[in-house]
Order: C-alpha cells, then sequence, then structure tokens
C-alpha cells in the first residue's frame, strides 16, 4: 500500500513538471511573436505619426506660400498706385517699395530682448491665434538680374511678324545698310551673352581646376548653343540644325522644340555636362522678366554688359553700391548710368547710352522693378521637413493697341493708303509735349502668378 501511494506521489509530481515545462516551453515560444508584434506596432505607429507630421509640415509651407503670394500682391497694388499718382511716386522709392516682401517671416516668431512689453504680447497673442503647427521659415528672393534663355527660341511666328514687317518698308529703306547693322546688334542678344557668360566661366574655372581644364578647355560651346536653340525652337525653325537632331537621336531622346519650362530640363540636354550648366544656373533662367534688376548685378553680368571693365573696376563697384556706412541703390537707369559714366569714369555718355538701346532693341531691358522671384517655405513638424520652391512673375500690363483704319476710295471701295502726317512745328512746343507725354508713360503691373513649383 506505502509502494503504491510513493509511485502516485512520484507520478503525480511529474506530472506538474511536465506541466511547468509545457507552460515555459509555450511561453518561450509565444515571447518572440509578442515581442515582434509589439515591434511592429511601435514601427507602424511612427510611421502613421511620420506621415501625419508630413501632412501637417506640407499644410505649413503651403500657407506660407499663400503668405508670399499676398505680400507680393501688395507690392503689386502699391506699384499701381504709384503709377497712378505723381506726387505719392516722387516721394516713394523703389527701395522703400520693395519692403513690402524682401524681408524674411520666421514662425515662431522670435522674441527680441530689445524688445518691450508691448511688442512681446503682441506676439505671444499672435502665436496663440494662430493655427500653424510646427516652425516655418519664409524668403522671398528677387532672382530679376538673369537672363532668359528661352529668347534664344527661334519663333515661326515671331519671324514671320519680321518678315512682314520687312515688307512693309518703304523702297527707298537701304536693305544693306539694314543687315549690317542687324549683324552688329547680335553682339547685344541673349545668344551671345550665353557665349560670352561661358566662354568665361569655363575660363576661369580651368585655371583654377586641372582636372577641369583637362575635362572642358576644348569644349565647343558652339554646338551646346546649337542643340539649346534646336530643342527650344520651332519645329522646321532652325535650317542647320548643327548636329543637334542627330545628338538627340543618338541618345535616344526627343527634342522637345517648345519653350524651356523649367531650368532642371536643360541637364537633359546630350552635350551639355552638368558642371558647364552649374557654372552658368545663377545667371540665366528660363522665366520671362519685366526688366534685369540693376540692384542685383553679379560681377559675371557686369562683365557681359560692360566688356571693358576691368577687375579693379568691379571691386570699386560694389565697394560703392555695399557700402555699409551708406549703401546704395539704384532706382532707375540713370543712377547706374551716373555712377558708370561720372563716378567711376568706365564709359562715356554717348557709349553707354548707345550700347544699352542695343540691348534694349534686343529685349533686354535694365531697371529697378523686380518682377521675377523665388519663394522658399521651409516647414517642420517634429520629424518631418517640406520645401516648397515656387518661381513668381509679375507680368506688365499690355498697353493697348489703336488700329488704323485706312480710308477707302469711294469709286471702288479700294484702300488708300493714307498721307503721312506733317512735321511738328519747329518751335519747342512739340519738344515739350513729346517730353510731357513719354513722362505721362506708365507701367502697370498684373496679378503675380506661380510658374514652377518645386517640392523636396
Amino acid at each position: 500500500m506505502a509502494f503504491v501511494k510513493t509511485v502516485h506521489h512520484i507520478l503525480k509530481n511529474q506530472r506538474g513538471s511536465i506541466a511547468i515545462m509545457l507552460v515555459l516551453t509555450a511561453v518561450a515560444l509565444v515571447t518572440p511573436f509578442v515581442v515582434n508584434f509589439s515591434f511592429d506596432t511601435q514601427i507602424n505607429k511612427m510611421k502613421v505619426n511620420n506621415i501625419e507630421d508630413r501632412f501637417k509640415a506640407q499644410l505649413t509651407a503651403e500657407s506660407g506660400l499663400k503668405f508670399a503670394m499676398a505680400r507680393l500682391r501688395l507690392y503689386k497694388e502699391a506699384y499701381n498706385f504709384l503709377q497712378d499718382n505723381k506726387d505719392a511716386k516722387g516721394a516713394v522709392k523703389q527701395e522703400l517699395l520693395d519692403t513690402i516682401w524682401n524681408f524674411p517671416f520666421i514662425y515662431p516668431i522670435p522674441e527680441m530682448k530689445s524688445m518691450n512689453a508691448i511688442q512681446k504680447g503682441a506676439i505671444q497673442d499672435f502665436q496663440k491665434q494662430t493655427f500653424l503647427q510646427g516652425g516655418l521659415q519664409l524668403t522671398i528672393k528677387n532672382i530679376s538680374n538673369r537672363i532668359n534663355l528661352n529668347m534664344l527660341r527661334i519663333s515661326l511666328i515671331q519671324e514671320a511678324i519680321k518678315e512682314a514687317q520687312k515688307e512693309n518698308k518703304s523702297d527707298d529703306d537701304d536693305d544693306d545698310d539694314d543687315d549690317d547693322s542687324n549683324q552688329k546688334d547680335k553682339e547685344f542678344n541673349a545668344e551671345n551673352q550665353l557665349v560670352k557668360m561661358l566662354t568665361e566661366a569655363i575660363e576661369t574655372e580651368s585655371q583654377n581646376d586641372e582636372i577641369f581644364n583637362s575635362k572642358y578647355s576644348n569644349l565647343e560651346i558652339n554646338r551646346l548653343i546649337n542643340e539649346l536653340k534646336f530643342y527650344i525652337s520651332d519645329p522646321n525653325s532652325v535650317e542647320d540644325a548643327a548636329g543637334g537632331d542627330e545628338n538627340f537621336q543618338s541618345a535616344d531622346l526627343k527634342a522637345k522644340r517648345a519653350p524651356l519650362a523649367s531650368f532642371s530640363e536643360v541637364y537633359g540636354l546630350p552635350e551639355w555636362p552638368d558642371e558647364i550648366i552649374n557654372l552658368i544656373k545663377r545667371e540665366f533662367t528660363v522665366h520671362g522678366a519685366l526688366m534685369i534688376d540693376l540692384n542685383k548685378m553679379t560681377d559675371k553680368l557686369l562683365r557681359i554688359l560692360i566688356p571693358d571693365i576691368t577687375p579693379e573696376d568691379i571691386t570699386e563697384f560694389f565697394e560703392y553700391k555695399n557700402d555699409p556706412e551708406d549703401p546704395k541703390y539704384f532706382n532707375s537707369l540713370d543712377d547706374f548710368k551716373k555712377y558708370i559714366v561720372s563716378i567711376a569714369s568706365i564709359m562715356d555718355e554717348s557709349s553707354f547710352d548707345e550700347r544699352f538701346q542695343k540691348y534694349l532693341a534686343q529685349g533686354l531691358q535694365f531697371g529697378p522693378t523686380p518682377t521675377l522671384f523665388k519663394i522658399e517655405s521651409v516647414a517642420a513638424v517634429e520629424r518631418a521637413t517640406y520645401t516648397l520652391n515656387a518661381y513668381v512673375v509679375i507680368p506688365a500690363q499690355p498697353k493697348p493697341r489703336i488700329p488704323k483704319k485706312a480710308p477707302e476710295n469711294a469709286e471702288n471701295g479700294t484702300v488708300q493708303t493714307p498721307p503721312p502726317p506733317p512735321p511738328p512745328p519747329s518751335d519747342t512746343t512739340g519738344g515739350e509735349a513729346d517730353k510731357k507725354k513719354k513722362e505721362e508713360q506708365k507701367t502697370l503691373l498684373l496679378e503675380p502668378r506661380i510658374v514652377e513649383i518645386n517640392v523636396s
């Protein structure tokens, strides 16, 4: 009997041990799954939070972009108001007008030690009432100092207009003189400016970098120009493509045959190395501007506009303009002319006027009015960052064109050419009237519009 009890006790203890072993084994097997499930849950939670933060950052960056566009619209309204009011225009200079858009915006707004209690309280009230989350850095840059690459484009419509204008000229015009004049004026067009910029940039970089010199010292710049013109010009507009079509066919690419919409398209051209494009990307753009801003002049642009300028002249120009105690601002082309002609004596007045008139004839205008901007809106929410780069243009309002009606012959209904108007009187009245009319001419701006957006 005692033996049976002993055996039963042993078996009972063994069953308990086995049960414990089974439980421990089950726990050991389940634990990795639980840990893995918990880890996946945490990862998915982090992913959801990151996605949420990304969307919040996107909304904040878009809010910054809308705020920047509102500031540019205010600038446009103020500019047009000054154009319509002579007294106000004389009292407010362009430098003061630019303060509407050119100061950066940071959120949350930092409190400076120099602020008083009222200013600090206003900042705190603003941040309590706003719905922005995270941080925002907003800058508006004036990039109106860049030359438009699309000016190299050959348009069949524009060529047809030019041909029609030539046919409408009187027989007394000397065509040979016109051809010689056009040939000389090619020095001032955008294509020649691009050639100059590339030549000078490659020479400068080759002097500083031996590897660059070995790769690009013998680069054929004309091939690059011809390829670019072929890419952006209308079909059948370029008689001699200079191998442009072959370049695209060999690279299994297709030429756009339309204007550039983004500067990044230049990187896709077969013959254009990235290192060469990087040399000119700060001097050229693909978006049109009303005029090239004189206050954003660079050393490279100075060398292009005034070929005889020396490095010493360039250094003195920027020392004069960026003097920390008395910085200069060019409110008109006459201010720039005053420095070049009178202060620095780089050119005489007649040479300056002749040169910049030829630039104007080729579509390159200069002035103090910025009309091409780059908006950079950077938002950060927790670990997410969202950046919007937008290019904005403010086009000029087109002037109304009044059609001229020629009188009809009452007998046969044919149109007769009206006689030329009589010459102006010899006294000074006509000259004063023309001067007054010229002063009354004004340029009004249209609504700012976004022409390109890049997201990163």
